[in-house]
């Protein structure tokens, strides 16, 4: 009899494990955090694992995993012995390993060409591999229309926390990325948000072609006149090449001596997005709003 009982215990307790580990594989969910990338090793850790350990405290519950879309980056990475997936062999690698359900978060700030073809393209060939596919949208997205979030002002307020106390005559310059191909009208719709809480902010882009352009801030400075000091601040996740070279390097053509050699006394904050706390806030709410269903494709 005791041996009839202890059989059946046996059958039970393996039941029992095949079902729990079962409901476990049919719920493994994951968090893909898909970056740019930057051969830069400090700006790597202060602002792109910054937002990931954030979104790792956030969701205890999800795997967390990195990609980087700039094949460049991550080919100079590889020669160093620092190894990063794209996105497509990390969602492979999880499809492998059982993961059902999936959350994409872009640390692009806007939607644009790189954000298009780097990620939206791809899990489009993946939807028929997970469960459930989602994508946290980028900083600046919503303008608040059709009762959504309106990212710009929450970023507005984000990037208000990292702005020092402004004297007299004094203006802060944010170079943003920009658009080589098309307009990206995200920086002067967040232009417009700093304009109209009257902040002595202006925007620009490191892309010449595409606007506000450097040549826009130069006019928009001269105008206001009585800016006679600046604050150049990246508008970018990273504080990598462009926000070293282009807006703070020692070539003639940086921002920073293309200002100075206009009279204005230029000063240089070169630090990315992803070390203000603030902004890595808004990243884990839009996780938040991707697993509600509530981020827009």
């Amino acid at each position: 009899m005791r041996y009839v009982v202890c059989s059946i215990l046996v059958v039970v307790v393996a039941i029992s494990a095949i079902f729990i580990t079962g409901n476990a594989n049919a719920h493994k969910k994951a968090i893909v955090v898909v970056s740019f990338g930057t051969t830069f090793d400090d700006a790597r850790t202060e602002c792109i694992e910054s937002v990931e350990n954030k979104i790792k405290a956030a969701f205890p519950d999800y795997e967390v995993r990195r990609a980087f879309t700039s094949r460049i980056v991550i080919k100079r990475l590889d020669e160093r012995g620092i190894y990063t997936d794209t996105l497509e062999v990390v969602l492979d690698k999880l499809k492998a390993e059982g993961y059902t359900d999936i959350v994409i978060q872009s640390t692009h700030l806007t939607p644009g060409e790189e954000y298009d073809k780097k990620i939206i393209a791809p899990v489009k060939e993946y939807e028929a591999s997970f469960k459930s596919i989602k994508i946290g949208r980028p900083i600046f997205m919503n303008d608040g229309s059709d009762k959504t979030t309106d990212d710009f002002s929450v970023a507005m307020k984000a990037l208000q926390t990292q702005l020092p106390a402004l004297k007299e005559g004094q203006e802060v310059v944010f170079m943003g990325h920009g658009s080589p191909h098309q307009h990206n009208p995200a920086y002067q719709a967040l232009q417009e948000k700093f304009d109209a809480a009257a902040l002595p902010v202006t925007i620009g882009v490191v892309e010449e072609t595409d606007h506000p352009n450097f040549e826009d801030v130069v006019a928009r400075l001269a105008a206001k006149q009585s800016v006679k000091s600046i604050i150049l601040m990246p508008l970018m996740l990273v504080a990598g090449d462009h926000a070293n070279n282009d807006m703070a390097g020692n070539q003639d053509d940086s921002w920073k001596n293309s200002l100075e050699s206009k009279g204005y006394q230029v000063d240089t904050y070169l630090h990315g997005l992803g070390e203000n706390k603030a902004i890595q806030d808004v990243y884990v709410q839009h996780v938040k709003d991707a697993i509600a269903g509530k981020s827009v494709k």
